[in-house]
């Protein structure tokens, strides 16, 4: 595959390459929904960004932990931060206008959503979860080629992508994009 190590130590195999790149997606993922989770507590507690904007807020809990125990307050354990419609929901119970969370994921919400059912098809096994991955591909690639699996999909280059770069760079750019808008520097 990419080589082989000297003295029979095992090659870095197709497969291998294709798991690494996955959970690289998977971890990526984890990242975006702690971001989420952590600007969105900062932000509930006054904490402005670094360049100094801070959404106008209708709550003002007076600890990070009065604020947590806020957003989670839906009945859950724990807030979902990987359903675009559930963080615009939130985002409206608690800033005007939903702002920052409004504007970008607003318009990046599709993006997102493609990003969840990719991480969907990782960590689910239903048919569910596969048939909307293998929908998502046929509209990125137009056709769904035979046995594609996550890995080999993450590594493909994005269609007409100049310069060309892989899924994966292409989505870890989108949270890079939304991150920017919700937190500017």
């Amino acid at each position: 595959a990419y080589g082989s190590f000297s003295r029979g130590l095992p090659k870095f195999t197709i497969h291998y390459m294709e798991f690494v790149t996955k959970m690289a997606f998977f971890r990526a993922f984890l990242a975006w929904e702690t971001f989420l989770e952590a600007s969105f507590i900062l932000y509930l507690c006054g904490k402005p960004s670094p360049s100094g904007k801070n959404p106008k807020r209708f709550a003002n809990p007076p600890t990070r932990k009065v604020a947590e125990q806020l957003v989670v307050s839906e009945g859950r354990d724990y807030a979902d931060w990987a359903d675009a419609q559930k963080i615009l929901k939130r985002a409206e119970r608690f800033f005007e206008e939903g702002k920052p969370y409004s504007e970008a994921i607003g318009n990046h919400q599709n993006k997102l959503q493609d990003i969840k059912t990719i991480r969907n098809a990782i960590t689910h096994s239903s048919s569910y979860s596969w048939e909307r991955f293998q929908s998502l591909i046929r509209r990125e690639l137009g056709t769904y080629p035979p046995n594609l699996n996550i890995g080999q999909f993450l590594v493909m280059t994005v269609p007409g992508s100049s310069p060309p770069i892989s899924f994966l760079e292409h989505y870890i750019v989108s949270f890079r994009i939304v991150a920017n808008i919700i937190v500017p520097s």
